[in-house]
Formats: C-alpha cells, sequence, structure tokens
C-alpha cells in the first residue's frame, strides 16, 4: 500500500469517525421520546450500518485492509468532536427545532382545539347511546 493511499485512508477514517459520530448524536437526540429497548435497537442497527459503510469504504480505498492506526483515528474524529463540536452542533439542533415549533405552533394549537371538539362530540354520543341500551 503506497503512502498516498495510507494518507487517504487516514483522512478518510477521521472524517468518518468525525461525521458517524455527529450523526449520532443528531439521531439519538430525534430518537429521546420514544421507548429505551427501541433506541436500542435502532442504535445497534446504526452502529452496524456505520460498521458496514467505513468496512466499504475502505474496500474502495486500499482493498479493504484494515490497520489499527486506521482504527485509532477513526477514535480521533469521534474525540475531536465531542469535544469541540457537539456542544455547537446539538445546540444548533436546538435551535433549529425550536424555529420550527414557533412556525408550526398555531396550526398544532388549531388541530388540537378541533381535536377537543371532535372528542367531545363524540362523548356525548357515547353517553347517549349507553341510556338508549339501558332503556331496552
Amino acid at each position: 500500500m503506497s503512502l498516498i493511499i495510507q494518507f487517504q485512508c487516514l483522512f478518510y477514517s477521521f472524517l468518518f469517525g468525525f461525521i458517524m459520530t455527529g450523526v449520532y448524536h443528531v439521531v439519538n437526540r430525534f430518537l429521546y421520546g420514544i421507548p429505551l429497548w427501541m433506541r436500542y435497537i435502532i442504535q445497534c442497527c446504526l452502529g452496524m450500518f456505520y460498521g458496514v459503510l467505513y468496512f466499504y469504504g475502505l474496500v474502495f480505498l486500499n482493498e479493504g485492509i484494515i490497520r489499527g492506526y486506521f482504527l485509532v483515528f477513526l477514535f480521533g474524529g469521534y474525540l475531536v468532536y465531542s469535544r469541540y463540536y457537539a456542544y455547537y452542533l446539538l445546540y444548533g439542533l436546538e435551535k433549529f427545532i425550536c424555529f420550527f415549533k414557533r412556525i408550526f405552533s398555531p396550526f398544532i394549537f388549531f388541530f388540537r382545539y378541533i381535536n377537543g371538539i371532535i372528542q367531545k362530540r363524540i362523548g356525548r354520543m357515547k353517553k347517549n347511546g349507553k341510556k338508549e341500551n339501558t332503556k331496552i
């Protein structure tokens, strides 16, 4: 394996570790409201997908040869993201979500209002139906 290919693989490993950790944080943020066991299953599937994607990237670059220092650079990308960029990405994501909540809050209020009216009418219909059935 030539020196240029090794540098490409090191850069790929570092960048993959950086991006993989960022996407993992974003996905984990969006899965916060679902049950814990389902989140674990999705995270395991995402981890397997990342592993396959990393290996196919190495197959494209250097016929799939995995060296120990590639994994060190992968871990280095994780550490750089976690130390310097995680706070800013998650802060930006929260601002983005708050922005969309403000945009869609009037629509959500309207649909909840309509749903409340419908539920009251359904409740009245059920009460009237029970009274009629007891008279028979």
